[in-house]
């Protein structure tokens, strides 16, 4: 028998009292107020809170930060015997954990019964690099490639299009957190096809890159967030979004923005259904507010509940996984 903390820290890889520690003193540390470095669990503690054998619950410290490092799970869950948290008594949702119920209501009825498309751009060349390409007689097959490296810089390669790596990169957060929390299916679909034919709840990626994400922008009446051109040199990135609060962001050289958005596209038709998109101002404003998203979903949840929403995400420029919540705008329930 094991707690469900033990289950959870086995899927991370976390399987040493030092390795639980580091990662606890990571937590602690993003915490207001901070939790001071070195206040976690003593060893023998640690394999108490592992196997359940333990009076009561941890302390208050303890508490936020086993918060902090598993999103969606309360303490109490967490110290839950792990074969019968996945079927509290009395719940409707037989064999789902209470992470997993969460996020279902997150990602909204609809998600939760048909699935969700997971929806990524696809870029090819412009009208005068195909016309440069044709002029110097370069076949398909050359369009892309790679430099020297494990694949000569000589071999063919048939790709009429490409996807951009960074809003692949974000997919790919968000796809993961889909795996380990849902058991419903998953799609995966271009943008183009999406928008065209458009008839289930999806998550897209990129901003002006995602013909998802700009058809939201210029077709919903009252959005919360547009995006405003700016000329090149008032800033490091020619544009700047705007929210319906007045507040205002731009990305620089050492800071990117990324936004979450969640909206009902139809509420009158399909009021259990999500879409979600996220997308950026910069390199890394779509992996970042992807990444925020894949690991502080329940945060979103639980201050916005079912209305929509969009987040402002800041992230550096090293590092997808220094994104932040910045703002938080949700729609008036007047």
């Amino acid at each position: 028998m094991a707690t469900v903390l033990k289950m959870l820290l086995a899927e991370r890889h976390l399987n040493s009292h030092p390795d639980f520690l580091a990662a606890y003193d990571r937590c602690a540390a993003q915490l207001d107020p901070p939790v001071l470095r070195g206040h976690g669990p003593a060893k023998a503690q640690y394999y108490q809170w592992l196997s359940g054998r333990m009076v009561g619950l941890p302390r208050y410290y303890h508490r936020r930060v086993l918060e902090k490092m598993f999103p969606g799970w309360t303490v109490e869950g967490l110290f839950q015997m792990a074969d019968s948290a996945s079927a509290a008594p009395g719940s409707h949702h037989a064999g789902q954990t209470g992470a997993d119920i969460q996020l279902q209501e997150f990602l909204g009825a609809e998600a939760a019964t048909l699935g969700t498309t997971l929806v990524y751009p696809t870029l090819e060349l412009t009208g005068p690099s195909v016309e440069a390409r044709w002029e110097a007689e370069i076949p398909r097959q050359r369009r892309f490639g790679r430099s020297a490296g494990l694949l000569t810089p000589h071999r063919r390669i048939d790709a009429p299009t490409m996807l951009p790596e960074n809003d692949i990169r974000g997919l790919l957060y968000v796809f993961s957190l889909l795996q380990r929390y849902t058991r419903f299916p998953i799609y995966f679909q271009s943008d183009r096809e999406m928008a065209a034919h458009f008839d289930r709840p999806y998550i897209s990626f990129g901003f002006t890159s995602n013909d998802c994400t700009r058809k939201h922008l210029e077709s919903v009446e009252f959005p919360l967030a547009t995006i405003r051109d700016c000329h090149a040199d008032s800033g490091f990135y020619p544009g700047r979004l705007e929210l319906s609060d007045g507040s205002s962001y731009e990305s620089s050289r050492d800071r990117n923005i990324g936004i979450i958005v969640r909206s009902r596209p139809s509420p009158d038709l399909y009021p259990g259904r999500y879409c979600i998109y996220c997308a950026g101002l910069g390199p890394r404003g779509t992996p970042g507010a992807s990444w925020y998203l894949a690991n502080n979903w329940s945060l979103l949840q639980r201050r916005a509940g079912d209305r929509e929403f969009v987040a402002v995400i800041g992230v550096r420029s090293y590092s997808d996984r220094t994104a932040s919540l910045e703002h938080l705008l949700m729609e008036s329930t007047d």
